[in-house]
């Protein structure tokens, strides 16, 4: 959208979301003390997916260990399968046998034990790591016993998280299904997804090959989303040659599709993907937007409770108006006021310019993602950018070669602030510092946020459509 005016047991926490039963994909990552382990698979560049595998769950998911001391990090296992060694695709560092025997116990690098499966023990003490002390027994998964530790079933797995898990602003918890436990339907061709996407059934659509015809200005393929519907690749790195248009729709979920819009210019065009309306209960995972032609993903005009995880928006070309993400189009528009409530989380902005993302209204949480400036694409002028009466966390992020990563320049309206805290700054210029103190997620989010120092690493291995498969994160 167009700008149109200036603007635990403790630490026993896993990362990873489900979209429900029958479902079954999700992020497939494990966390313990900041580390992160992908089991579905990762990408090192930003345009190219790789289809890594996944770990099977036969043997149950594993809950995070016990405690680590400051100095190291844990490393928790990839997947077990029952009775066996990791599944094929699957990471498994230290671990071993579920089912009774022993859990998949990690070595650990300034200390935790490894986590159990469910119904299996834990593993014994994790070593420590260099100027780490070894960490306390992990607490074992769902049904399983553990060590010197207590039983706990730990979060559910490939679930949402952030503004999308909520009811509005000051509302209670919600889930985030999409199409919830429908069967799977296959499309191969653009009718039939703009089709199902578009119908009043709830839905569960994978994409499978190339599809769409592309899209200049407001002339070509594009794809409406209605509610309840999960649209997924099949694959790692799933191309959509359309733009993508959620409009009054509740409860969806995109993931692990790659959209290259026709280069960015001047002209009013549409997004590669706008989120506008009544929209709300939106999560958008593991998916790519490059060279938006006016943006990469806009939130605008009235949505609300929005969550984008482990995206790329980038840039490949310079053709001036290269702004990723606008959270509301104008200083006066009313629907959105007291709503746009967004997260931004484990995502990649590549030679942005600006808008990463710029808003208005809304209360955005910006936390652990990474900013990478790229002059041989274009400049970088603008950073995290709060405009009219917007609340922005800005928290333990970090930003590379990026110009004033902390943008306060059109910090007007009431409630216009941005808190800067916990972020890494490498080779920046301009402002650093926020201008007071923002509000506070009303979610959990604390015990799978990692330093700054960490997401770098994390986040170029596996943002992107990097899942391999619909089922990367299928229940046990």
């Amino acid at each position: 959208m167009r700008l149109s005016s200036p603007s635990s047991a403790s630490c026993s926490r896993l990362l990873g979301l489900r979209l429900g039963s029958g479902v079954g994909a999700g992020w497939g990552y494990l966390l313990t003390s900041g580390l992160l382990v992908a089991a579905c698979g990762s990408s090192d560049a930003p345009a190219t997916a790789s289809a890594g595998g996944m770990a099977a769950n036969n043997g149950g998911l594993p809950a995070s260990a016990g405690s680590p001391t400051s100095g190291g990090s844990a490393v928790v296992s990839g997947g077990a399968t029952a009775g066996g060694g990791a599944a094929a695709g699957g990471r498994n560092v230290g671990g071993a046998t579920t089912a009774g025997a022993t859990g998949t116990a990690g070595t650990s690098v300034g200390g935790a034990t490894g986590s159990a499966g469910s119904n299996g023990s834990a593993g014994s003490n994790g070593s420590a790591g260099s100027n780490g002390s070894a960490g306390s027994s992990g607490s074992a998964g769902s049904g399983g016993s553990a060590s010197g530790g207590s039983t706990s079933t730990g979060p559910d797995q490939c679930k949402a998280i952030g503004w999308a898990t909520r009811s509005g602003r000051t509302g209670g918890a919600v889930s985030v299904t999409g199409g919830g436990n429908a069967a799977p339907t296959v499309v191969n061709n653009f009718a039939d997804l703009a089709k199902y996407a578009s119908d009043a059934t709830a839905r569960v659509i994978h994409i499978d090959g190339t599809l769409g015809a592309g899209w200049s200005g407001t002339t070509g393929d594009r794809l409406e989303i209605k509610s309840n519907k999960t649209i997924i690749g099949l694959r790692a790195g799933t191309q959509l040659k359309a733009a993508i248009h959620i409009k009054d729709a509740s409860n969806v979920i995109l993931r692990n599709v790659v959209i290259r819009g026709p280069g960015s210019n001047q002209d009013q065009a549409w997004d590669n993907i706008n989120i506008e309306g009544s929209s709300k209960n939106v999560w958008v995972d593991h998916s790519e937007f490059w060279d938006g032609q006016d943006g990469n993903a806009d939130v605008v005009k009235g949505p609300d409770n929005v969550t984008f995880t482990w995206n790329i928006f980038g840039y490949t070309t310079n053709g001036g108006h290269n702004l990723s993400n606008l959270i509301a189009s104008s200083d006066s528009e009313p629907e959105s006021d007291g709503k746009l409530d967004i997260t931004f989380m484990f995502n990649w902005w590549v030679a942005a310019a600006e808008r990463k993302p710029r808003c208005r209204y809304g209360e955005i949480h910006v936390v652990n993602n990474l900013f990478t400036a790229d002059t041989s694409v274009g400049p970088s002028n603008l950073g995290v950018t709060n405009g009219f009466s917007c609340n922005v966390l800005t928290e333990n992020n970090h930003f590379i070669k990026e110009k004033e990563p902390i943008d306060l320049g059109k910090q007007t309206g009431t409630g216009s602030v941005q808190q800067a805290v916990g972020n890494l700054f490498e080779n920046t210029t301009g402002n650093q510092q926020g201008s007071g103190t923002a509000f506070t997620p009303p979610y959990e989010y604390k015990s799978f946020m990692v330093p700054a120092s960490q997401v770098k690493a994390l986040v170029q291995k596996n943002a992107g459509a990097t899942l391999a498969s619909p089922t990367a994160c299928s229940s046990p």
